[in-house]
């Protein structure tokens, strides 16, 4: 075998298996907690973490994409600028989160969250001075010690969160974990990589071109946070805290499936096109072999959870969170798509077009806004998630266009693992439903049987 393709195969494994244990893992947390805590806690959590997550990427210059990208990323100078600004960014998020709690609270009509969101403030301090050794790892594409280092954290935070939530059942299990959490994190990035110091320092050249660079991974980074967010957002204020952490668990399941491609287009994608720096056409033809590896083996792996779904939400968890297993296939077909969105967004910030995702996701977001209030008011939380998921396929049709447009587009590839992907579905449904396991394709989408005898 080439030395190119054993590394290549070398960096999916490391990626595959630290993201399939470190899912395990928050899979197994995720249960057990489920099993300690009330749904409506879990709700709330999903608030919190909404609203962290929210005010950090409102607020994104794109530390790690320019370290990654930028020539200049391993120069002390350039890195301890971008890490002091992390810094200070951090800090003002916190400020920003105690001023925010209490008309929060009383938009989401949920007078808790008062008391429960300024905790918020030291999620986003303790991130801010985190080492930036994370990116340079990055940088180097050194996936097999980013695996380590994530595998070693995720085991940690289990412990941290059932003894939590064994001494107090309450929200504070949940937040002080968090806290615990992110803590531990922070500290282990000083250890990633021996010998890296930081010093608050601002080069103003390098702080320009960190910023420049950086006002369209703001933009990208704020539409993107309304478009892949709009449903917590959205069925934060519309459903009781017990529906939505039981769309949460859902939710969460899914995520786990395409935070896989994020990681591939993060760890390895990303800085292997931006270390090619060739032109568009040429990279499509690099890259092309390694897509479809990657994709076939996508297609067949959801295909086999899609037919699993419901069987595995009936197995996990008791039967307050029996309705998950209604919603989680659909969630996990639009996953489908949205794993095609996202290695086609890494391939164009990888020739540094940015600009791109922000259009696509700006799409995607506006047909969320449209339909899913409609269709929930029409046909409830599941012809909602259905809205959803053909807001997945508007941001597909826009970056396959705009792809296209660089001489990067692989719609034919596509199109041809699509049909393998349903395909998949159908052959393992069947297969559970001959063995006795689950019914047949028809039980798996029950919203779907209805309107067909209507």
């Amino acid at each position: 075998m080439p030395s190119g393709v054993r590394t290549l195969v070398s960096r999916l494994s490391w990626i595959t298996v630290s993201h399939v244990l470190t899912s395990v893992l928050r899979l197994l947390n995720n249960v057990i907690l489920a099993r300690l805590l009330a749904p409506s806690l879990l709700g709330m959590m999903l608030i919190v973490s909404l609203f962290r997550t929210g005010i950090e990427l409102f607020t994104d210059v794109g530390i790690g994409q320019n370290i990654v990208s930028n020539k200049k990323g391993h120069d002390p100078d350039f890195y301890d600028t971008a890490w002091t600004i992390q810094v200070f960014r951090g800090l003002v998020l916190g400020l920003i989160c105690v001023l925010l709690a209490k008309p929060l609270a009383h938009s989401f009509g949920k007078a808790d969250l008062s008391v429960v969101l300024p905790f918020a403030a030291l999620f986003c301090i303790l991130s801010g001075f985190s080492s930036v050794s994370t990116f340079l790892v990055q940088k180097n594409i050194e996936v097999a010690r980013f695996a380590k280092f994530e595998m070693a954290l995720a085991a940690l935070n289990i412990p941290i969160y059932w003894t939590l939530a064994v001494i107090t059942p309450t929200i504070w299990a949940l937040i002080v974990g968090a806290v615990a959490s992110i803590g531990a994190l922070t500290v282990s990035t000083y250890l990633l990589i021996p010998g890296i110091r930081h010093r608050f320092f601002i080069d103003l050249k390098n702080a320009r071109a960190i910023l420049v660079f950086g006002k369209w991974i703001f933009w990208s980074s704020m539409i993107s946070f309304l478009a892949m967010n709009f449903d917590r957002l959205f069925f934060a204020k519309e459903l009781s805290l017990a529906q939505l952490g039981i769309y949460g668990i859902a939710r969460n399941l899914t995520e786990t499936i395409t935070q896989l491609a994020v990681r591939y287009g993060n760890l390895l994608l990303f800085p292997m096109i931006a270390e090619m720096a060739a032109p568009p056409p040429e990279v499509r033809g690099r890259i092309r072999h390694g897509r479809r590896l990657v994709l076939v083996g996508a297609a067949v792996g959801l295909g086999a959870l899609v037919a699993a779904s419901d069987l595995i939400i009936r197995t996990l968890y008791d039967a307050r969170y029996r309705e998950a297993g209604i919603i989680l296939p659909l969630l996990l077909i639009a996953a489908w798509l949205a794993i095609l969105s996202t290695v086609n967004e890494y391939m164009l910030l990888g020739v540094s077009k940015p600009a791109m995702a922000t259009y696509a996701n700006a799409a995607k977001f506006i047909s969320y806004a449209i339909a899913a209030p409609i269709a929930l008011h029409y046909f409830g939380l599941v012809g909602a998630v259905l809205a959803l998921s053909a807001g997945e396929a508007i941001k597909y049709v826009s970056l396959w266009l705009q792809s296209r447009s660089h001489h990067l587009g692989f719609g034919r590839d596509d199109a041809a693992l699509s049909i393998a992907f349903l395909l998949s579905v159908a052959v393992f449904r069947e297969a559970l439903f001959r063995i006795g396991l689950t019914s047949n394709l028809q039980g798996l989408f029950p919203f779907a049987a209805i309107v067909l005898r209507n």
